[in-house]
């Protein structure tokens, strides 16, 4: 499962099955402010972009999630 937030919109859901590229990349080329938390790999996902020929690419950083105690 991820957790979804969009800092934007104010918004948060979850989503269940592969990762949601299609979904975050709108986002995200509309300028909203997104993290994803991953249960799957129990990482936070931060997007960065670069650019490829002319053609903004959207990649993502993983940060594990602190282990409780």
């Amino acid at each position: 499962m991820y957790i979804i937030h969009n800092k934007t919109k104010h918004d948060s859901y979850e989503y269940h099955g592969d990762f949601p590229s299609f979904i975050l990349e709108d986002y995200l080329d509309n300028g909203d402010k997104v993290i994803v938390v991953s249960l799957y790999s129990n990482t936070i996902k931060v997007p960065y972009s670069y650019m490829d020929n002319g053609i903004k690419v959207w990649e993502w950083d993983d940060y594990p999630l602190p282990k409780g105690e």
